[in-house]
């Protein structure tokens, strides 16, 4: 687990809500702060699918939804004079690319073990902090996922031209 500060708010804000720097990742959650709070849950709704859309395994590939179809309600309910109070956002990064970052490492045993590679995104009305995890599917004291998944983060950051400090 590794935290950065973002060092330029507004240009993270810009490529998290309106580029597409993080379509790589599903939504598992996120609350926004304003006037009201609104609260996201990314779970795919079986109930909004007729029986032959879900079916097709194309109309929900994953079991959350993809950050690209969901990044601009997002941006349209924060579009205002005021910033939000706080903003929370749960993102997991693809399982296929999960496997890929892991298997060009040489770890491709962990696969087994690691649930998801997390991004964990807050925003306390001044500043953002991203924080990585590796949710587990089963216990292991391998911490080599963690350390690859830190390194590829800082790597995907620098890659985007998003300033940061690592924290310690």
């Amino acid at each position: 687990m590794r935290a950065f500060k973002i060092t330029e708010t507004g240009n993270f804000m810009t490529k998290l809500l309106s580029g597409r720097s993080f379509d790589s990742f599903l939504l598992e959650e996120a609350s926004l702060s304003m006037q009201v709070t609104w609260v996201l849950d990314g779970k795919i709704n079986r109930s909004f699918y007729s029986n032959e859309e879900w079916e097709d395994e194309s109309n929900h590939p994953y079991p959350l939804i993809a950050w690209s179809e969901v990044r601009g309600h997002l941006r349209e309910l924060i579009r205002g004079k005021k910033a939000p109070a706080s903003l929370s956002i749960v993102l997991q990064l693809r399982p296929d690319l999960c496997a890929k970052i892991l298997t060009a490492q040489g770890y491709q045993q962990l696969l087994d073990s690691i649930g998801a590679m997390v991004l964990n995104i807050r925003y306390d009305g001044t500043e953002v902090t991203l924080v990585t995890g590796i949710a587990l599917k089963s216990f292991t004291l391998d911490k080599n996922a963690d350390r690859i998944w830190d390194e590829t983060m800082e790597k995907f950051l620098a890659s985007r031209e998003i300033g940061f400090e690592t924290m310690t």
